[in-house]
């Protein structure tokens, strides 16, 4: 007991710090020493072996991404080539649809297979030409990128994103799994979704003066001023990162580095000045990766308590019956973990079978599983959800509420929805 009471105040603790803006790396110390402490490890024990041992399993393979991601992001932005295209999306979009247009883009490379850390890195700076042009609260960046991303990741058929991925390893399915469960589950998720926004958007322009509203410096800043290279110039860099990554199998910070390059060749003249932009751009990735690795780190310490083995048989008991306990497991790991690949892999690696002794098809199991793990992953404590709040220079007090309202309840809201109607209709 004193051992989850420990796990739950560890995650309270790192969540007033983010919240009230303290130092990642103070609360992720204080916070795994309140976890480890009460489940019977040492401080050392908890430092040295468990929090050092997550931040190195994300920091070590992600490192580069992270860093050369964000000097991709700085050339594009400092050559004004991501201006150019959000002025293009726009122009064409209209300023009252600049804000679908960014939508149905991020919708579209996530569903395509793109990374979501790339998907960041090449979107942010577009993102802020069009949330601008459209008269958008920028505070909602994160919520609206979240809500563009959900359909793609987990609930349509055929997604090339981790959380579709992972289920086929274990009950032998494909990617369009139920396809017709994943169809009805977005179009009620997106419906949802687009009524929130809209009143969030349109109760955000009335207070124009708000904290974060603007994502650039000075609401007088003149979209189309300086020197501006053609929308299809533009395009290149990204499509270099997009066919270099997804179609041409290369590693990430290959494809990165290669749309790096092809910034350097075709804006050269744009820069106004090339070496502070390599070094903003190269800094400005490092804190991202310190601030994830942390949270990592965290989630290494919960998972190797006896609390969270005991959790996981507890798991198993719940007073659930069919694909509502689906759906009940599968978020409480997403809760404790962050993160709906874990909660997937977690879940159907220790539950799987007992969910196929409940008489469904590995098929529905497969899209309810997959829909269920975007839900309470997004939490505070939530590795991208940290990285896009840094990179976007938003504060949790401003942005998360909206994150929040489109990431956890209303994907949750949308899955019980269809669970409910598969025990109707089936």
């Amino acid at each position: 007991m004193l051992g989850t009471i420990g796990i739950f105040l560890g995650f309270a603790v790192l969540l007033v710090a983010v919240w009230r803006k303290y130092n990642l790396i103070l609360a992720a110390l204080v916070s795994g020493a309140v976890i480890g402490l009460t489940n019977g490890f040492t401080l050392a024990e908890t430092w040295n072996t468990y929090l050092v041992q997550g931040i190195a399993s994300f920091g070590a393979p992600y490192f580069w991404m992270l860093v050369i991601g964000a000097l991709f992001a700085k050339l594009m932005e400092d050559s004004n080539a991501t201006k150019s295209l959000g002025l293009w999306i726009a122009d064409r979009c209209g300023e009252k649809y600049s804000l679908l247009g960014y939508m149905v883009v991020t919708g579209l490379l996530t569903l395509g297979g793109v990374n979501g850390f790339v998907i960041i890195f090449v979107l942010l700076p577009l993102a802020k030409v069009l949330f601008r042009k459209g008269n958008v609260p920028w505070y909602i960046f994160p919520a609206v990128t979240y809500a563009a991303m959900v359909p793609g990741c987990a609930f349509f058929p055929g997604g090339i994103q981790t959380n579709n991925m992972a289920p086929t390893n274990y009950l032998g399915t494909t990617l369009t799994a139920a396809p017709w469960i994943g169809v009805i589950g977005t179009v009620l998720y997106l419906a949802m979704v687009g009524v929130y926004v809209y009143f969030a958007v349109r109760k955000g322009r009335k207070n124009p003066d708000a904290p974060e509203y603007y994502a650039l410096d000075a609401d007088t800043v003149d979209l189309r001023e300086g020197r501006i290279p053609s929308a299809l110039l533009s395009i290149i860099p990204l499509a270099v990162a997009l066919v270099c990554i997804n179609l041409l199998k290369l590693d990430i910070v290959y494809g990165l580095l290669l749309a790096c390059l092809s910034c350097l060749v075709l804006f050269w003249k744009y820069y106004d000045n090339l070496k502070k932009t390599l070094n903003d751009g190269v800094f400005s990735g490092v804190s991202p990766v310190i601030m994830v690795c942390m949270v990592v780190g965290i989630a290494r310490v919960v998972a190797a308590t006896p609390a969270f083995a005991s959790f996981q048989e507890w798991l198993l008991n719940l007073p659930f019956s069919g694909l509502f306990k689906v759906f009940a497991v599968t978020n409480a790991v997403a809760f404790m973990t962050g993160s709906g690949t874990a909660a997937i892999s977690t879940t159907l690696e220790l539950f799987g079978q007992d969910f196929l002794a409940m008489g469904f098809s590995p098929e529905v199991i497969h899209r309810v599983v997959a829909m269920s793990s975007e839900g309470f992953d997004s939490m505070p404590w939530n590795n991208f959800i940290v990285l896009v709040l840094t990179m976007a220079g938003l504060s949790y007090s401003r942005s998360y509420k909206h994150v929040f309202v489109c990431s956890v309840l209303l994907t949750i809201l949308a899955t019980l929805l269809v669970i409910a109607g598969i025990g109707i209709f089936a």
